[in-house]
């Protein structure tokens, strides 16, 4: 080996050593999951389309981002559409106002695109969902999607909500746990090599397995309860039969988690497609409030629904007032 392979692999050798002494482990051995940590960044899931696939945001182009970001949010709770109540204010939305500080411009980097490979028909279905929010038809709580049921908003922890983007783990040996924030939703996953349950079951967030290749913990759910007959606000997140999710956590180092995830439904999508969603315990990072975990009130049976459905009705007999000359 001359001199100069030889300082190379001694550098690699500290490089790999340190980056290992950064990682905390469990008394086993295995990379620790367990903190609070944040999803939330202004990164999009898919890139808009008229981003190539080559591009990579430059600092400049981030700052603006986040200006951009915090005007719209600043705009919505000041000054509300005539005959609206308006949203939530600044104080109470807690969204990711920093883009990832790599640069990318779309979370999903499988396929290269960065785009949701739809099935034409599931596509043609999810525009028309997603065209109808907050819109209506409301003759029913049914025709509120499942988030504004209190329900579930789906799979993944993508940073799709624009608040509550914390998850509390825990790991064992035998088990991860993962609180999420949002609807206090939680999943409780078997880590001891026990086989899934019965399909017929069914659940919302499916029936997860975890195991470890390497360093990283490898969540296989399926099993999922039939609810595509529900309104999802992301149509894609959807409980479904046909659904597969596989999720992967990588411990990059004190403050990162490579959180990973692969959607596979051949009824939706024309190939399984896959998403970069880094997690970190550096809340000031993102943009977002640092702290623990705190309540998420939302119940089902939301109190709003019922006055939603009387502000349908009431705006019903005031058109038909209106067409009768009343």
């Amino acid at each position: 080996m001359n001199s100069r392979n030889f300082l190379l692999s001694i550098v690699t050798i500290f490089l790999t050593t340190t980056a290992t002494a950064d990682v905390p482990r469990t008394a086993s051995g295995k990379p620790d999951l367990s903190g609070i940590w944040t999803t939330a960044t202004l990164t999009p899931l898919e890139r808009p389309e008229n981003v190539s696939n080559e591009k990579t945001l430059s600092a400049q182009e981030m700052a603006e981002m986040s200006e951009s970001a915090e005007r719209t949010l600043t705009a919505r709770s000041e000054n509300p559409p005539p005959g609206s109540v308006g949203g939530y204010n600044r104080e109470w939305l807690d969204p990711g106002m920093q883009a990832l500080a790599d640069g990318r411009t779309a979370l999903i980097y499988d396929p290269p695109n960065g785009r949701i490979p739809w099935q034409p028909s599931a596509k043609a279905e999810s525009d028309a969902q997603r065209a109808r929010y907050g819109i209506g038809p409301f003759n029913s709580f049914v025709d509120m999607d499942t988030g504004e049921r209190c329900l579930s908003d789906g799979i993944t922890m993508a940073p799709l909500q624009p608040y509550n983007m914390n998850y509390q783990i825990f790991l064992t040996e035998d088990w991860l746990a993962i609180n999420h924030e949002m609807y206090h939703e939680y999943r409780l996953i078997p880590l001891d090599g026990r086989p899934h349950i019965d399909t017929k079951l069914g659940q919302w967030l499916g029936d997860a397995r975890g195991h470890w290749e390497g360093d990283t913990l490898v969540v296989v759910s399926q099993g999922f309860a039939d609810k595509s007959a529900d309104y999802w606000a992301w149509p894609w997140r959807k409980a479904r039969l046909s659904l597969k999710l596989t999720e992967r956590f990588t411990r990059i180092d004190a403050k990162t988690i490579d959180y990973t995830f692969t959607v596979e439904d051949p009824n939706m999508f024309t190939q399984p497609w896959s998403a970069s969603a880094p997690m970190t315990t550096d809340q000031a990072s993102r943009g977002v409030t640092a702290g623990p975990l705190y309540e998420y009130a939302c119940h089902e049976g939301n109190y709003a629904l019922p006055n939603v459905l009387r502000g349908a009705r009431l705006a019903e007999k005031r058109a038909g007032q209106a067409d009768t000359g009343g």
